[in-house]
């Protein structure tokens, strides 16, 4: 990718207005702008961030999270051992997903 330098843009000054205080003598007609970067921020592809999300929150995490919430007593509305063993139907992984997407948009829209 190449970086630029520099961008030079010719722009008429009323356009500019809402955000520099100009004075008054140049208040009409058109400057010149330039943009350069001050500093250069390293952007993750999207295959990365994917690998890092999925990293931070795989479904080992999740089972880890689920065993510890039922050992300190918390009770869920689907059934946590099925997930934490293996035996969670497609049906019924689709009704939690269900379930989970109706509570959020509940709480989402009380907020």
């Amino acid at each position: 990718m190449n970086l630029v330098d520099a961008i030079v843009q010719q722009i008429e000054v009323e356009r500019l207005l809402p955000i520099f205080d100009f004075p008054k003598e140049i208040q009409t007609g058109l400057v010149e702008v330039t943009i350069r970067p001050l500093e250069t921020k390293q952007v993750d592809s999207v295959t990365d961030r994917i690998k890092k999300f999925t990293a931070k929150y795989n479904r080992e995490s999740f089972i880890n999270h689920l065993k510890e919430q039922i050992s300190q007593g918390h009770e869920f509305a689907f059934d946590a051992t099925k997930i934490i063993d293996g035996t969670e139907t497609e049906e019924e992984a689709q009704a939690r997903y269900r379930q989970e997407k109706q509570t959020w948009g509940n709480l989402i829209s009380h907020a």
